[in-house]
């Protein structure tokens, strides 16, 4: 019971603390507290909103949001350019100081997956690649036999110690499964005019913070043909095998997977919009169609084997040849 100087019992609210909490009991305290607290509205509703520091908000005021994005990540985005085509002699330095070229990996034979990244990336780098290597994991098509992979760096700065390390940390964790990833997942350094050319071509818009060093840049995965075409885009975090792979195979024009793939691809389409590919009705509608009269023919011959047979049957019987006749 909290104790109240000078004051009589009776004229005030009994105060108790009930949980933590002080709680205001008697039905004098409740009258008290209710005309208070009409007082306090009545007032607060009166004062101008000026004098309240805010100013007065009208139904016809129009309201500003702040949707705007950091400057710093202004014009950090990607534009697909499906069909443009990589040069095959942008020098870049590989993972073992080589001095190679774009088409020591897009070679004319297999379809190639290009990554942007770099090695000191705070966050974004290493979860696009650690969540591509799980991907790679589940992936029946075989890295350096089906496909490759280049990962050019978009520091120009960095050291090519430090790119052999990345590629060990990556390669390692899929070699397993893919026992040629040594040699089909490529990782290379450049000079920044060609870092910035080949990020043009693929319409990946970066930018540099000299403040804090870093890079700002999107996620990206660029699908090239054999031929040095880029066909698609995948620009998720996260890389559901099955996409994966029929990008793979798309990208192949014919030289990945088999005729089977072939012709369930062709029942796809690439969505730009929502980066992965979806059923077409018309051709599922064909191929429906094809389908369905390919098994009525199946079911008819038998019947018309037979009744063929039947007819020759008949007229056999109907005219013997007389022996003696020749």
């Amino acid at each position: 019971m909290m104790k109240l100087n000078r004051t009589k019992p009776e004229t005030l609210p009994a105060v108790a603390r009930r949980g933590g909490s002080l709680c205001l009991g008697g039905s004098s305290g409740r009258g008290v507290i209710s005309f208070a607290i009409v007082i306090t509205l009545t007032l607060a509703a009166s004062f101008p909103a000026r004098l309240l520091g805010q100013p007065a908000f009208q139904s016809n005021d129009q309201v500003s949001l702040n949707d705007g994005v950091p400057r710093e990540v202004q014009g950090v985005t990607l534009e697909q350019n499906l069909g443009a085509e990589i040069p095959l002699n942008l020098n870049l330095t590989d993972s073992e100081g080589r001095k190679i070229k774009t088409g020591y990996v897009l070679d004319g034979n297999l379809p190639v997956i290009i990554t942007l990244n770099y090695s000191d990336c705070p966050m974004l780098c290493s979860v696009q690649l650690n969540q591509l290597c799980k991907s790679l994991n589940q992936l029946d098509l075989k890295l350096g036999t089906d496909f490759q992979i280049l990962t050019v760096s978009i520091d120009p700065n960095e050291p090519t110690q430090r790119v052999a390390e990345t590629k060990k940390s990556y390669v390692d964790q899929v070699i397993r499964e893919h026992p040629l990833a040594n040699d089909g997942w490529t990782f290379a350094t450049a000079q920044q005019v060609t870092i910035k050319r080949l990020a043009d071509i693929l319409g990946f818009k970066y930018r540099y913070d000299r403040r804090t060093g870093e890079y700002y840049h999107p996620a990206m995965l660029a699908f090239i043909s054999p031929k040095g075409i880029v066909s698609r885009y995948s620009l998720a975090m996260s890389f559901e095998p099955e996409d994966l792979r029929k990008a793979i195979i798309e990208s192949g024009e014919g030289t990945v997977g088999t005729i089977v793939d072939q012709a369930v691809l062709w029942c796809f389409a690439y969505d730009p919009s929502s980066n992965s590919y979806t059923p077409q009705a018309w051709k599922l509608m064909r191929v429906g169609g094809a389908v369905t009269v390919a098994l009525t023919l199946l079911a008819l011959m038998p019947y018309w084997v037979g009744r063929k047979n039947n007819v020759a049957l008949a007229d056999s019987t109907e005219h013997p040849q007389d022996p003696f006749v020749n």
